[in-house]
Order: C-alpha cells, then structure tokens, then sequence
C-alpha cells in the first residue's frame, strides 16, 4: 500500500470518486418556467384571509371575488349580475374554470339603467 493516511476527510482511495467522474453528472435539472394558465391558478387559488360575522375565516381568492361580484349583483348592479349569470354558464358548460379565461362583453344598449 501506499503511505496514505485514512481518516477525517480522508476517505479510502477506493471510495473517492474516479477522474472525470461526479455523483450527479446531470446537474439540478432547470427550473420550469409557469405559464400564464399556470400563474393565474396559483394566485387565484392561494387562500386569503376575510372577516365573516365578526370571526376570521380563509378561503381562495377565486371564491371571495364571486361572493363580491354576487354581493354587487344583489344591491343592484346589472353588469355583476350578467358576469355572475355569464360565470355560472361557464361552470356549467366545462366545469372548473381554472385556468380558462372568461372574457366578457358589455354593450351600451345593455346598460340601460
């Protein structure tokens, strides 16, 4: 053998890695890029803090700007209740709307008030 010396940080000749040979030859692997689908779930998924009846209550954001929406559409406003009927549809014809994108329309012939 040669004159060596196992021990702290001096692991065996055997066990140290060969020339030109790592663990992990591949690397991190890179990092996904989200799309704007992607994004949009996220940020509208991610729970937000409201106060209910005096109590402090979470839930998504999505939920809590259909509940605004609904609120706008019951003190009166007709564009938020069209948007409300127009979101039901949606959730009726493809089920869960995340991430698709809803436009919507209002013409001035429909904002005879």
């Amino acid at each position: 053998m040669s004159s060596y010396d196992v021990g702290y940080k001096k692991p065996p000749q055997d066990w140290q890695f060969k020339p030109g040979n790592r663990c992990n030859p591949k690397g991190r692997g890179k990092r996904k890029v989200e799309t704007e689908a992607e994004i949009l779930k996220r940020v509208l998924n991610f729970p937000a803090e409201f106060r209910h009846r005096g109590k402090s209550k979470r839930a998504p954001r999505s939920e809590l700007m259909i509940r605004s929406i609904g609120l706008k559409a019951l003190k009166g406003d007709i564009s938020a209740a069209a948007m409300l009927l127009k979101i039901r549809g949606q959730c009726e014809k493809y089920g869960d709307i995340n991430p698709t994108i809803i436009r919507f329309r209002v013409f001035k012939e429909d904002m005879n008030l």
